[in-house]
């Protein structure tokens, strides 16, 4: 004899409690709920083996309860963080996430974000490509809910969550300029394609200014290789006779730095300062340990998360989050 499915009415006389309060907690709102009920309806479900019939959901209620999530470079640390920090929300709501790669492509961005909206998922949070709102008027007209991350659009139109690239770029060279460095040499790569990199160097490129201490910028090209940009490095420090330290908009630039120094035997911190806006823990790997300003991918996702699900529960979050990264002072610099 087939056993009897479980239904949420069974789940409520089983814990004791209405059937509006299990479909609640199913749905992700305990905003009224006390922790006792909650705990004894998780209870019940897990001894029952209650399981959420999400396709049944998605017919009653016309949602997919899936969330897309468009990232500008899958391989890139800070994605995988990002992408983790946004799961750990949406896991405990039952939204699924749908994960996609733009490839820093805009014209790749564009199909991916029509797949989105063809497959109806409920939401989508966006790591843009390009910088203005206009290129992405055809995902404003369908008005399904959008938040921003890493990167904001010109003017705003979807709630956003970002790191203050420019104030935390600025208390790097203020540190670093205090230690009597007389060159600062940015490696970014170019600059003008996205805005936390354009906060970055604008930040050294005024601080430095006040100062009157002169800045090089190299920007690295997909052909740029490490001879070339190690005789770049010689040429704008004078081979080596400035006291110039180098400021590398992005980790994964920062360890192909590490690389070059260390096989054409340049001494950090003696011969070469060095410095990073860094996505993850790589300077804790380099000896010495690098000066870096650290940023926080996982809550970055978390918070873009908790933007989306108040803007899906018709609140008004606010159009600018800005998470808090980590000033980390390590070795690689030195007076």
């Amino acid at each position: 004899m087939t056993k009897a499915k479980v239904t949420i009415l069974d789940i409520a006389r089983m814990a004791g409690v209405s059937k509006a309060t299990v479909s609640r907690y199913l749905n992700g709102h305990y905003e009224k709920m006390s922790a006792q009920t909650k705990e004894k309806i998780k209870q019940v479900i897990a001894d029952s083996h209650y399981h959420v019939n999400r396709q049944a959901q998605s017919i009653t209620k016309k949602q997919t309860f899936i969330i897309g999530i468009i990232v500008a470079d899958i391989e890139n640390i800070f994605s995988s963080m990002l992408f983790k920090g946004a799961d750990q929300v949406f896991e405990n709501v039952h939204y699924q996430i749908m994960l996609m790669n733009s490839d820093n492509s805009q014209q790749r961005e564009r199909q991916q974000l029509e797949r989105l909206l063809d497959l109806r998922v409920d939401g989508i949070i966006l790591q843009p490509i390009s910088q203005h709102a206009e290129d992405y008027q055809f995902l404003a007209d369908t008005h399904v809910p959008t938040v921003i991350v890493d990167r904001k659009l010109t003017p705003e139109r979807w709630p956003a969550v970002v790191t203050d690239n420019y104030q935390y770029s600025k208390m790097l060279m203020d540190y670093i300029l205090r230690l009597g460095y007389q060159r600062i040499v940015v490696v970014s790569e170019p600059v003008a394609a996205n805005f936390p990199r354009q906060d970055r160097y604008r930040a050294v490129q005024d601080t430095c200014q006040r100062q009157s201490v002169p800045t090089s910028l190299i920007e690295i090209q997909p052909a740029t290789t490490d001879d070339e940009l190690y005789r770049q490095l010689l040429q704008v420090t004078h081979d080596l006779q400035d006291k110039a330290a180098i400021y590398a908009l992005k980790g994964t630039l920062l360890m192909r730095i590490v690389r070059i120094l260390a096989r054409y035997q340049i001494a950090v911190p003696s011969e070469m300062g060095v410095a990073a806006f860094d996505d993850w823990d790589w300077a804790t790997l380099t000896s010495p340990q690098i000066t870096t300003i650290q940023q926080n991918p996982k809550v970055m996702g978390q918070q873009a998360a908790e933007r989306l699900l108040e803007v899906l529960a018709g609140k008004e979050p606010p159009m600018l989050t800005s998470v808090e990264s980590e000033f980390v002072v390590r070795q690689s610099l030195t007076k």
